[in-house]
Parts: structure tokens; sequence; C-alpha cells
């Protein structure tokens, strides 16, 4: 068969499109799929997709783009048929170029079965669609979780089509309830979720982990409330929240306002979200209602234990409760509801066997969504529906009568575009992500094979009775990652449109050569593709995909930004013939017997030997948890040095990489009434042994010392301390006056922040290095806080180098109370608060400690009466 998907825009990273991503894959064990994105707004697609999955899109809304299509007057229309949104219209949505793209695609599309993917392409696919296709519908949410105007337009559009899908079987239930005379055949697949081979969460961090749209069905905020009891019973347990959307603000300040700011950390979007899942012991969905919910599955494939409300629809069709998750009770009191999703917390925070014993049932049980389960559950729906086709005058002998289609394959498909950009300019052209083409003719690449158990998908055998259509070819016009763009691309398909199609095979090798020349910084070589895996001992397993790989003899090398004279880490690579089962070659960056990494960013790059050619490793796949559990990597020197590896904001593989004889880690920042209070703990040098705690206490105790920026001495300050509770640990006050007390009357200042253990004038670095996070800048966010009535704030952040800093700003108004502000002001707050910060590391070498001085403050008069002044610079 061949089957097509429509998604409004394939580019993005939501369930639709993950659960598109995993059923098409499947699919093209045995089909030809193609997937039709509405909308392109970006180069590659964030997810990625089979590369034996065609993928094409009606609207290009990339402005760096020859065919951008955001100038384009139907795009500044609305659609005439419906707007889902209140601002579908103004971000792009719901157009009327929507309208004539899809239309035109639709009249003259060649497929067996057009699969729509929403209610808007539901509706498309109801009024712009043929007879000639089976028309199925999906339905990602719910009958009941949409308005009244969708709701009327889907029901409507169910009276044209030939079968709609939900993915629980209670809202299919809803649907034949709600319309009992409808047409098309309504009936329940759940989503395809696919196996994946991420190391499994061991259960031993101490976190939870909770990953979705943030937006208000989704009440993260019953999840930070009922995280806020556990975490008085447990403050050693922390929250990640993975996610973007609309709620995002509203939940910073419910977490701020509980006093969570660092126990429970917003970490944004992340992809693959597996990786993340593996972090956990528990994963938590508090939702009010979820149709299948993806990230129950998700986490259950990764051995992590899921803590659900008992909500409509998908929870209690997924989770056996006590077995291989927990529901709590969902009612009409929300403070009761909060108090038993805790419980159900506690439950499993108290009970590590538990845990263990919940995560392998998980990973059973989420072995019944494998796309390949899926995708037969499809097939044979789409089967059932072509027979009742064939039986239909419009569809009689369509199996059989070959005049009924004049033009099959490749020709129908130039008919379909054709048609498109003859409606409106610009339509229909291909567009394959390079991560296709970069998994492309590797053993078990892309999601068809290497994410796939062996068995699971790739070269599966087809079901009885499955149809025997061969395997699709690779995509048609699919280019190496050396494919030429703008003007060039331009000519190479206006000379598509010139050479006789006998002549392509002749040309090809020519083409191949030129297209493939040497460029700057490239050298000719592919672009390698690499996954890393952090061990239990702190060692990094590379992991390169062979193909990707020169076939002569190079290595994998490690260059540190910013050290001019450091040498590389060379690390020899095994030919590509060695490769394993799956396509991958490794190599093991030890600790114990490999080579010394200074304190730097280490960007990866494949070196050739021959000529010394290079190019920078793209990542695919980056997993940390056993970061998380392992002990602080000290070596026999005593040196605390730690390697994070991490993809960087182009894609490519790094490694953060710090090396300190003397460290203070924030392990805590809790902000009281009138001050902050911290807590470190300490290594290396910083840590003596040798002398009682008594001695350190008669020496004066632990100092926090305040370096400024620009290199005032007026500015800098000092504050005493306590010992901890536990050997090696430190408390420490920071008022929240002391900054403005000691800003020598400016109206904005900036603090590095050091502690003096106690021991002499020798100081050491406040920061969080430990873990598996590179940059905490943007996760470990404490608000800022409104000095009185004034107009001046202090907030405390980690730097681009993860140490802690000291800030103190002038607001644009006094409000009687403002913990956090507005996402505009914090984004406009960051970019200044950067620029401070860069202009403050190049200025390091000039600040120091100065002599401290009485403020007017009591809270200023407290303060030592004058500071140490150690030669030590205050870098970021």
């Amino acid at each position: 068969m061949k089957i097509v998907f429509l998604l409004d825009n394939a580019y993005g990273i939501g369930g639709t499109i993950r659960s598109t991503v995993n059923l098409s894959g499947a699919l093209a064990d045995r089909h030809q799929v193609e997937v039709v994105s509405l909308r392109r707004s970006r180069q590659e697609p964030a997810l990625c997709f089979d590369p034996r999955v065609r993928l094409t899109s009606l609207i290009d809304l990339r402005p760096s783009s020859p065919a951008y299509d955001g100038d384009d007057p139907a795009y500044h229309q609305r659609s005439e048929r419906f707007t889902e949104g209140h601002d579908h219209f103004e971000r792009g949505i719901s157009t009327r170029l929507g309208d004539l793209r899809v239309k035109a695609l639709l009249e003259n599309l060649d497929a067996d079965v057009v699969i729509g993917t929403r209610p808007k392409i539901n509706d498309y696919l109801a009024a712009y669609g043929t007879r000639r296709y089976v028309r199925i519908g999906q339905e990602h949410l719910t009958h009941r979780m949409h308005s009244d105007h969708i709701r009327t337009h889907q029901d409507a559009a169910l009276a044209h089509l030939d079968g709609f899908v939900t993915v629980s079987y209670a809202d299919a239930d809803a649907y034949r309830a709600a319309l009992p005379d409808v047409r098309a055949r309504i009936v329940c697949v759940p989503n395809a979720v696919p196996p994946t081979d991420v190391e499994p969460s061991d259960g031993q961090a101490k976190l939870i982990v909770a990953a979705g749209r943030l937006i208000k069905v989704k009440r993260y905020d019953r999840l930070l409330r009922a995280f806020a009891l556990v975490a008085d019973k447990h403050p050693d347990w922390s929250l990640r929240l993975y996610g973007r959307g609309p709620q995002r603000a509203a939940l910073r300040r419910t977490l701020d306002d509980l006093g969570l700011s660092d126990r429970a950390f917003m970490m944004g979007a992340h992809s693959p979200i597996e990786t993340e899942w593996a972090k956990g012991s528990i994963a938590a969905v508090s939702s009010d209602g979820e149709s299948f919910g993806m990230t129950l599955v998700e986490a259950m494939h990764c051995g992590v234990p899921v803590v659900s409300t008992d909500c409509p629809y998908g929870p209690g069709e997924i989770i056996a409760n006590g077995r291989d998750g927990l529901l709590a009770p969902l009612g009409g009191n929300e403070d009761t509801n909060v108090r038993a999703y805790a419980d159900a917390l506690l439950h499993l925070v108290e009970d590590p066997a538990l845990r263990a014993r919940m995560g392998h049932a998980a990973r059973e049980k989420a072995a019944r969504y494998s796309p390949r389960r899926i995708a037969g559950e499809y097939e044979e729906l789409m089967e059932g529906l072509l027979a009742e086709h064939r039986g239909t005058p419009d569809g009689a002998g369509r199996a059989t009568d070959d005049t009924a289609r004049e033009e099959t394959g490749d020709a129908a498909r130039e008919k379909t575009h054709d048609a498109a950009r003859k409606a409106a300019p610009g339509a229909g052209r291909e567009t394959v992500p390079d991560s296709a083409r970069d998994a492309a003719g590797a053993p078990g690449g892309g999601q068809g094979g290497a994410d796939r158990p062996a068995g699971e998908e790739a070269g599966a055998a087809p079901r009885p009775g499955a149809p025997t259509t061969p395997r699709a070819p690779a995509p048609r016009g699919a280019r190496s990652r050396t494919a030429p763009r703008g003007v060039r691309a331009r000519a190479l398909r206006a000379a598509r449109r010139v050479v006789p199609r006998a002549l392509v095979p002749a040309l090809r090798p020519l083409a191949r050569v030129l297209l493939d020349a040497p460029r700057a910084g490239g050298g000719g070589l592919p672009r390698p593709l690499a996954r890393v895996l952090a061990q239990h001992d702190g060692a990094l397993l590379f992991r390169l995909r062979a193909t990707t790989l020169p076939r002569s003899t190079a290595t994998l090398s490690l260059r540190p930004r910013g050290r001019d004279g450091t040498a590389p880490v060379r690390l020899p690579l095994p030919p590509r013939e060695q490769a394993d089962a799956d396509g991958w070659v490794e190599v093991r960056l030890s600790r114990q017997d490999g080579p010394s990494l200074a304190e730097a960013r280490w960007d990866a790059y494949v070196e050739r030997a021959s000529d010394g050619r290079s190019k920078r490793v793209k990542a695919e796949r980056v997993e940390t948890a056993r970061l998380l559990s392992m002990p602080a990597p000290v070596n026999a020197d005593g040196v605390l040095e730690p390697w994070v590896p991490y993809v960087t904001e182009d894609g490519c593989l790094a490694v953060r990489v710090w090396s300190r004889d003397r460290h203070a880690e924030v392990t805590g920042v809790v902000r009281g009434e009138h001050g902050y209070t911290l807590t470190a703990r300490l290594y290396g040098q910083a840590v003596a042994p040798e002398l009682s705690r008594r001695t350190v206490e008669l020496s004066g105790g632990p100092v926090l010392v305040a370096v400024p920026r620009g290199g005032n001495p007026r500015q800098a300050f000092e504050f005493p301390g306590r010992q901890g509770t536990e050997a090696a640990t430190v408390e420490l006050e920071l008022p929240y006056e002391l900054p403005a007390a000691f800003a020598d009357g400016a109206a904005e200042g900036v603090w590095d922040l050091w502690l003096r253990p106690g021991l002499g004038p020798e100081r050491v670095r406040l920061g969080r290095l430990l873990g598996d996070l590179a940059d905490r800048k943007k996760t470990d966010v404490t608000p800022r806080t409104r000095l009185g009535e004034s107009n001046l704030a202090v907030q405390l952040y980690f730097s681009l180098n993860n140490n802690l800093v000291l800030t103190l700003r002038t607001l644009a108004a006094p409000k009687a109370e403002d913990h956090t502000a507005p996402a505009a002001a914090q984004r406009s707050d960051e970019e200044a608060r950067q620029q401070r910060e860069t202009a403050g590391s190049r200025q390091g070498s000039a600040a120091h400690t100065g002599a401290s001085r009485q403020g007017p403050d009591p809270a200023a008069k407290s303060a030592q009466g004058r500071s140490s002044s150690p030669s030590a610079s205050a870098s970021a």
C-alpha cells in the first residue's frame, strides 16, 4: 500500500508528531509511506523520521529559504474552513494559503490510504479528499477535550471519512455514543511508542521526572504542590519538569512561591526525552485528562514506574495500579487531590524495593505498545476499509483495473505536487531531513534500525496475511549532507527538468564528485554521528556510526576551546570494518589510565590521519544518568575533575571538564525571610582532615567572601558562616541587604562568591559542578528578591562556568510583592546579565577583595571589618 500521513508541522516535538514518526517507520517495513507537513518551520525535523519515509512540505516558513512563503498574500488571510485556537491565524497555523495548498494536494493525491492527524486536517480530508483513496482521521485528544467549535467541525467530518481512530478505548466508546449514525468505522488503536536502547534507570537517583507540554490540563501546578509535601519529608529528593508551553511563567511563580526554586527545576524542551526519563526513579503525570499518555509509556520503556492521576482516559488503560505504577484518585476537592498524589509519590520514594519491582514490570507492560504491534493493528483496519472501498462504485476494480490509474509511483507524485504549485507557488517541495540522510544506508539507521531491539522492527518477518508490497526505496531526491543550498539547489532542480531521465544514472557519479568536493573545514568528510554514555566509574563511552567515519585510519579528537597551546586529546578509532552488528564502533575515555583534561569545553571532531582533515561530531544521543549517583570524581592527587558530555546548541558533541584542586560544591540555596542560606560541601585542598572541628572553629570558621566585578575594592564584603552538621560541609548566611550596603552608591553590581574555609587566607570558589548538567544558568534559577519597598532587587545565579554569582539591580518600579519577573522581563534581564558577566570575565584579573566597610544597615554592620586580599583573581 501507499500510505500518506498529513501533519500540521512535522518539524516540532509534540506527541502527535512523535506517534507519527513511530508509526510511519514501522509501516515502512512493508509499505510505501509518505508524510506531508502542512508547514515547514525549520531546516531539519526535531525528531528523526525513518529514512524510508518520504517527507514533504506544502508551506515553507523558513525566512532564509529561497522558497519562503511568508510573503504570500494568502498566508495573511484567515482560513475559510475553521480556526482551532484564538491565536492560530496570528501564528500561521490556520491560513487561506493552507486551505489552497491542502486542497490541491488532496484533489490530486495518488495513494491507497490517507491519514489525518488532527481536527483541522481531518476537516480538510473530509472536505477536499476524494474517493480514490481510503480516508482515516486520528484523534490524539478526546471528544470531551475539544471546544464546541472544533468538536462541531470534527463530528461533521466523520460523516465523510472511512475510518476514525482514537487512542483510548473509552474515547472510542464516547464517539460512538455521541455519533451513533456516523459513516466512519470508529476504533481504538493506541499510540506506537518504540522501545529504547537507552540504558534503563537503576532507581538510585533521588529524582522525580515529569515531561510534557506546559498547558493547563497537564496540571503541573498540582504536581508542584504535591512535591512540596514530599520535599518536607525528604529534602534530598528533587523534581525536574521538561517541556515548554504557555503555562511556563505561571508554573515558575508557583514553584517560587512554594519555596522550591532549589528543589524543583524547569528544564525546557529536550529531545530525545528517553535519556531524561532514565535519570529518574519516579515518573510523574498529574493531568486532569490524558487521551493516551505517551509520556507514561516512554518512561515505562526506561524502567521508571509512573505515578499518575487516575484521570480520563489513558492512564487507567495503561497502568495496572500497584503492579507497574500507581494511580492517585482524582475527585472534586483539589486539596484532597494534592494530598492523594503526594501520598502516592511518597509510597515509592520511601520504598526502593517497590520502585525496582515496578520498574521491571513497567518495561514488560510497555512492550504492548511497540510500533510493530500497533502497525499491525493499523494494517488490519486499512485492509478492511480497502476491501469495503473496492465494493463501492467509486472504488470498484481499484486493485485489478490498471486503467483506473493512468499514472502511478513517481509520475503521480509529480502530478500531485505540480497541481499544488499551480494553486500557489512553492507548494509540494520535497524536503528530506539531514538526520534521515545520515542514517540512510547504515545498518539499523534511524528510527527503523538502531533504535529498535534486534528482531523487533527492522527485518522482521511480515505478519501472516500482511501485504507483500516490496519495501519502498530510499526517498527519491535524497541528497548527501553536502548537497547544495540556495542558488546551487535551484540550479540543480532546473537541471533535473532539462536532463532526460535516461541519462540520470550515467551523470550521477559526476554529480557526486562535484557535490562532494572538499570544502574548507570539512575536507569532503561525512558528518560523524555519535552517541555517548557516561559510565558508573565516570568514564565516557563514545559510539560512532561506522558509515559516517572516514574509510582510512582516523581518531576521535577532543579540542579545548579558549586554551591556545593546549594539545588536543586523540583517541584512535577502530576501523569501520570492526563495527558491531548495529553499525557502531566504540572508543572509551577512561579516568584511571586515560589522558588528563584541563578545565575547558572540549569539542569533539573526527580527524583523518592521512591528511589531518577533520569534521565536528554530531551528537545523536548523550546519556548522563549515571553521573547523578556516582561518587564525586576526585583523582589520586585530590583534584575534583567532573566530565560532563553534552549537546551544543548547534547539535554537536562537546565535553565540559572542570579541574579544581579546591572546590566548594553548593548543595543548597534557601531563600529565608531576611536572607539566603547556602550549604556547601568541600573538596580537594579545601578539606584539611588532619585538623579537628574545634581547631577549625578556633581559626575563625568559614567566611563567605564577595568579590566585586569591575575591580572596585569598596564594594567587597565578607560575612561569617559556620561548620555544617556533616564532615567537610559549611553553612553560610547572606543577608539580602548586604549588596546594597556595599554597592558604594551604585545602582547595580555583580559579585563572584567565594568561601574562605577558616584555615588561612586561601579561598575556594563556590559553584555547582557535580551532576549531569554542563550548564545550570537556565535551570538552577533563584528568583530575585526586592529589598523592602525600594526599587532594588538581589538575585543569585550560576554563571556560564556554573560558579555562584550575586547581583544587585534596579527595577523599573516598586511593587508590593515581586518575587519573579514576567517572561519578557526575565529574557531582558538574562541578556543584560550575560553581557555584564562577559565583561566581568574579561576584567576578572583586575577584580579582587578589598577592604570592607561598614554600611548604614544593621546587616552590613554585622559584616567583618576587613577582608583578606588573596592574589587569586575573581574569574567567572
